[in-house]
């Protein structure tokens, strides 16, 4: 390190928690002291949260984000021979459910400003065999859910929102997760309103689909009869700690969100000059979930090096596209069919942001940035 300033780390999870520490040991205190452990009165709680909270019919808790697309797939009745369109540059579960149903994913290149699944590339990867379009929102944007509604029922086929990051965000409007069949959340620790463990949440209208969602959770049991089981279902149930933890989060959502375009605003306005070497994120962060800062930058591996010496830590967001992961070798993608995720792979780079960070760490890892830009010209 060339610096003898503290680092700034990229989670800080030491400091990002300390003022909740009270809030998570009452809510195992209160717990462990009831008879209700898991799917019971603080989850069933949550949902009506959440529900009031996007507008939605129904609320679905289950274990994760990941754990809510497999639940909404299954529900849709995806399987062997159905196709879904989903982006080539997006986390894995995008794509992986959709294999997990025995369905093809499809993949779509992304939108260079965005990062997002395209429009265009979208509507060209439609077949005759495409069931859903499951695109994906990211970091600080989303893509163009007008539009991916629009596609979905022109073509007759399921729009599924990957919107784990985005609760919070409103689209033209609308909150996110709140455009097509269903939509989801995720409350992994790192997204924005940051839970004390993995868990997710399924919006929609639909009831017969919030029916099928609400048994396939719980192993495909009945609702109301125990152990009458109409479906093979999963475990991807809520438990009543998570549930009661985020009960406490979520009055503060705006809050943490109104914190994190702050620090995505600054650093937007320290880094936009370098351009082309840096490539910020779409301005306008008013109505967004900012989940983390991703910039593209020329010379990435050399910068998060750089930046590693100064004691700033980054993250690859994502250093390979899905079209090129081994899991996805068997679909016969080669480099080159999807160029903009592949740029996009190779020049992601996402710096420090949480709501706690200190008063001039934006400053001082801008000021790196710049530095580094200056120094190798």
């Amino acid at each position: 390190m060339t610096t003898s300033l503290p680092p700034v780390p990229y989670f800080d999870w030491d400091n990002r928690y300390p003022d909740w520490t009270e809030q998570v040991v009452a809510a195992v205190r209160e717990v462990a002291e009831s008879d209700e452990f898991i799917l019971k009165s603080r989850v069933a709680a949550l949902e009506t949260a959440v529900r009031e909270r996007t507008g939605a019919r129904h609320a679905v808790a289950v274990a994760s984000g990941t754990g809510a697309l497999t639940v909404i797939l299954a529900a849709l009745g995806l399987g062997e021979g159905d196709e879904v369109v989903t982006p080539a540059f997006s986390f894995i579960s995008t794509a992986s459910t959709v294999a997990l149903r025995g369905a093809r994913p499809v993949f779509a290149d992304v939108d260079p400003d965005t990062a997002c699944l395209d429009l265009a590339a979208a509507e060209a990867a439609v077949t005759r065999h495409t069931r859903a379009v499951l695109p994906a929102y990211l970091f600080t944007t989303h893509p163009d859910m007008t539009g991916l509604a629009e596609l979905a029922r022109r073509h007759g086929i399921a729009l599924v929102e990957d919107s784990a990051v985005g609760l919070g965000a409103t689209v033209d409007g609308r909150p996110a997760g709140r455009f097509g069949r269903a939509g989801v959340y995720s409350f992994f620790p790192a997204k924005p309103i940051g839970g004390a463990g993995d868990a997710g949440m399924i919006v929609t209208d639909d009831d017969d689909l919030a029916r099928d969602m609400r048994m396939l959770r719980n192993h495909g049991q009945d609702l109301g009869v125990r152990f009458l089981h109409h479906t093979v279902g999963f475990n991807c149930r809520m438990d009543e700690i998570t549930a009661a933890f985020l009960l406490q989060r979520l009055p503060h959502l705006d809050e943490f969100l109104n914190a994190r375009r702050r620090i995505a605003e600054e650093y937007q306005e320290r880094l936009a000059h370098l351009a082309p070497d840096v490539l910020t994120p779409p301005d306008g962060y008013r109505d967004r979930a900012v989940y983390t800062y991703v910039v593209r930058a020329r010379r990435r591996d050399e910068l998060k090096e750089f930046l590693a010496g100064e004691g700033i830590e980054t993250v690859v967001y994502y250093p390979k596209p899905l079209h090129l992961q081994p899991a996805f070798a068997h679909l016969g993608h080669q480099e080159g069919d999807f160029p903009v995720a592949e740029r996009i792979s190779r020049e992601a780079l996402a710096l420090p942001l949480h709501p706690d960070m200190r008063p001039g760490d934006v400053a001082r890892v801008a000021a790196a940035v710049e530095r580094f830009y200056r120094r190798s010209r």
